[in-house]
This record gives structure tokens, sequence and C-alpha cells, in this order.
């Protein structure tokens, strides 16, 4: 039965400014690249990698899993962020006011211009089960903080914020993927602290 990891991407450079991302597409910083490929002395052996269409998630992967088939599965993308994206939680609140604190508190479905929570948790659900069908052996999945939260929220496991290389080891059930332990990449020395931009979702 094959074995599947899922984790969040490495440091991009919007993670180190504390900006939010969301769909955008910003680049690994260079402690991000350390980051990974620090963590690829330590995942092992894979079979196949599988990550989000957006650069952060596809270079963790690559640096991860040097030389490794590598496919791409758009579904596994972040929240999509609408008009946040790019800021700080700083500007948001000054040109959003209130509006922050009531989507972190579940109350606002989703930011403006962005997709709603239910269609995200949907769209989530479905590209875990192609996941699920194209897994083999062993299968690396580099995703987004808010991805894993979703499929952790979905099982009724930890709903918190996931750091960078962080996730869980899952393996394939029925069509779908059955999250089992926690997982981290990374020691805290190799951790580099965020700047206010939280997990969107």
């Amino acid at each position: 039965m094959p074995t599947v990891l899922i984790v969040r991407h490495a440091l991009s450079v919007w993670n180190a400014e504390g900006r939010w991302q969301g769909q955008a597409d910003p680049p690994l910083a260079p402690e991000g690249e350390a980051q990974a490929r620090a963590a690829s002395a330590r995942v092992g052996p894979v079979d196949l990698v599988i990550t989000s269409d957006l650069e952060r998630a596809r270079r963790t992967g690559q640096l991860v899993a040097p030389g490794v088939a590598l496919e791409i599965e758009p579904g596994l993308r972040e929240f999509d962020v609408g008009d946040w994206s790019g800021h700080t939680r700083a500007e948001i609140e000054r040109l959003w006011p209130g509006e922050l604190a009531e989507f972190d508190a579940g109350r606002l479905d989703a930011p403006p211009g962005s997709e709603g929570r239910r269609h995200f948790d949907e769209r989530v659900a479905a590209a875990a089960g192609r996941v699920a069908r194209k897994a083999v052996g062993r299968t690396l999945v580099v995703t987004h903080g808010g991805v894993v939260r979703a499929l952790a929220r979905h099982q009724n496991r930890r709903d918190g914020r996931f750091s960078h290389l962080c996730g869980f080891d899952a393996e394939v059930k029925g069509t779908g993927l059955l999250l089992l332990h926690p997982l981290d990449l990374l020691t805290d020395d190799e951790r580099e602290p965020e700047t206010g931009a939280p997990v969107a979702l």
C-alpha cells in the first residue's frame, strides 16, 4: 500500500516579509531553499513527488527529493485570499478594519475577492482523492499550510498552524488519504520564524 508524506512548502520570500500569499506565486527565500535541502537528508527515499502548481511548493519538492519524478496537482493550491494577497496583517487591518478578526474567528467566510471556505474544502478533498490514485510506493506531497490544515480539519485532527515542512504521514485508504502521525522535517535551528502572516485558513 502506498505511503504518503504531506508537508507545507519551505519559507518563501513573502513568508519572510509577513505577507499573505494565497495563490500569489513568490519564490522561496534563500532560507527556504536551505530548509528544503536540510529536509532532504531526513525524508529518505521517495518514488514520486506531487506538488501544487505554485513555485514555492514545486521548488521545495525539487530540493527535498532531487531527481525524483514530479507531478503537478493544481487542486493543492493554497486558499485564495483575494484582495488580501500581498498585504501584511497590519495593512489588512488598516484597509479592511475589523475583517481580519472576523475571518480568524470563522465569522467571515472569505476575504474580499477570494474563494469561500466550503469551495476550498471541496477542492482540497477532490485533490486528495487524485493524489491517492496517483500515489506509488513512498510519495511526497508538497502543498500549503491552508491545505494541510483543511485535510486535518476534515479528519478531526489538529487544526492549528503548520510550520514550514511540517504536516502528516498518511496512507491511501479507499479513495482518499488517511492522516496518521504528525511529521516535521526540520529542527528548531533550521526553522526561520515568520513575521506575522499566518496560514491563510
